[in-house]
C-alpha cells in the first residue's frame, strides 16, 4: 500500500479516549453497559476475547506507521458497536454485540466470507483520520499483500486496492467551507473479501460518503483477480458469447421480487398486484442501467455459491428506496460460462 496515498494523522477523537483496546478486560472491573453485557454471557466474553486477541496480534505484526491508525480505526469501530447494539435490550443486544465482534475479529484475521483461502497472507491496513479545518474525516480498512505480494495476481490486487482509495480520497478528502456555511464531512470505506483461493480473489470496498446536505450517499466496488495469471477478470473473460440476455432476465426477475416485497403493504394483500404492475414499470424504465451492470464486474460480489450484483442509491429507484442486490445462483453462473468453466470451482 502506498505510504503517501494519505495525510497521516496520530490525533484521535477525544470522545474515544475512554475506550483504548486491549487483548480482554477484567470482568471484575467492567463498568460501562457494554462491558457488564459482554461478561454476562460466556460466549459473548469468548468472542470478545478472540477479537482483543487478533487485534494484539495485528498491533505486533504493522509498521510503527500503522500502530497509530489501526488504534483510531479500533476505536471507532468500539464507538459505533456500542452506539449500534446499547439500544437494544435482552437477547437483541447480546445478539447485536456477538455479530459485530466476531465481524471485527474477521476482518483482523483477514477471513474471506468464502472460498478455502489464499496460499499467501492478508494484511489489514487502516486509516483514520479525524476531520479537520481542511480534510474530512475518513475510516479506513482494507488489506493488502504488501512486502510479501510475489506474484502478478497479488501486485495486482493491492494497485487496485491503492486506486481505489486515492480515488476516494481524490473526490472526498478536501473539506470546502463556504462562507457562513461549516458541514461536517467524513467518508468511510471497509474491505470485504468474498471469495479467496489461491487461484482467485474476489474482493468489495463498500463506502460511505457525506459531504454536507440531507444525507449522505453509499456505494461498492468490487474486484475478481485471477491470481496466477495477473489479471483483472472482466465479464468478457468469464462468459461465453450471448450470456448477458439470459444474466440480465435472471438478475431482473430478482430484482423485481425484491421490489414487490419491499413495497407490498402486508396489511393490504390486494395491493400486491398494483405494486406489481408498477415494479415492472420501473425495472423496464431502468433496463440499461441492469444491463450496464451485468456487464461491469465492478458491481460483481463473487461468492462460493452465488454472485451478487450490486445497484447504490439512485440506480433503480429514488434515494429513500436505497440500494438493491440481484443473486445469481452458481448452477446459472456455470451455465453462463459454458466449457471454460465458472471462475469458482
Amino acid at each position: 500500500m502506498s505510504r503517501h496515498l494519505l495525510t497521516a494523522s496520530t490525533a484521535l477523537a477525544a470522545g474515544l479516549a475512554f475506550a483504548a483496546p486491549a487483548d480482554a478486560f477484567d470482568c471484575a472491573k467492567a463498568k460501562t453497559g457494554v462491558e457488564i453485557a459482554i461478561c454476562a454471557d460466556p460466549e459473548l466474553k469468548a468472542a470478545d476475547d478472540a477479537m482483543g486477541a487478533a487485534y494484539a496480534d495485528v498491533a505486533r505484526r504493522v509498521s510503527a506507521e500503522q500502530k497509530p491508525m489501526l488504534k483510531g480505526n479500533q476505536l471507532t469501530w468500539l464507538k459505533r458497536r456500542d452506539e449500534m447494539c446499547m439500544w437494544q435490550e435482552g437477547p437483541e443486544r447480546t445478539a447485536c454485540l456477538l455479530d459485530e465482534t466476531r465481524q471485527r475479529t474477521d476482518l483482523l484475521l483477514g477471513r474471506p466470507e468464502s472460498g478455502p483461502g489464499l496460499s499467501s497472507a492478508l494484511t489489514p491496513w487502516f486509516f483514520s483520520r479525524p476531520q479537520s479545518k481542511t480534510q474530512c474525516s475518513a475510516e479506513i480498512a482494507v488489506y493488502e499483500f504488501g512486502a510479501d505480494a510475489g506474484g502478478a495476481g497479488e501486485k495486482a490486487f493491492d494497485a487496485w486496492t491503492q486506486a481505489v482509495l486515492k480515488g476516494l480520497e481524490a473526490e472526498n478528502g478536501e473539506r470546502v467551507i463556504e462562507p457562513g456555511f461549516e458541514y461536517e464531512c467524513n467518508y468511510d470505506a471497509q474491505m470485504v473479501v468474498t471469495y479467496a483461493s489461491p487461484e482467485l480473489i474476489a474482493a468489495m470496498i463498500p463506502y460511505y460518503v457525506y459531504g454536507g446536505g440531507a444525507h449522505g450517499n453509499s456505494n461498492v466496488l468490487a474486484v475478481a483477480i485471477d491470481l496466477a495469471a495477473g489479471e483483472t477478470l472482466a465479464f468478457s473473460d468469464v462468459f461465453k458469447a450471448g450470456a448477458a440476455p439470459g444474466l440480465i432476465e435472471a438478475c431482473t426477475a430478482d430484482l423485481l421480487r425484491e421490489k414487490i416485497e419491499r413495497f407490498t403493504d402486508v396489511s393490504d394483500p390486494g395491493s400486491a398486484g398494483s405494486v406489481e404492475a408498477q415494479a415492472r414499470d420501473d425495472l423496464k424504465t431502468y433496463g440499461e442501467a441492469i444491463s450496464e451492470a451485468i456487464g461491469n464486474f465492478e458491481r460483481w460480489q463473487i461468492y462460493a455459491d452465488r454472485a451478487e450484483v450490486y445497484f447504490s442509491p439512485y440506480t433503480l429507484g429514488s434515494y429513500a428506496e436505497g440500494d438493491y442486490v440481484c443473486t445469481l445462483p452458481k448452477a446459472l453462473l456455470a451455465e453462463a460460462a459454458g466449457p471454460q468453466g465458472w471462475i469458482v470451482p
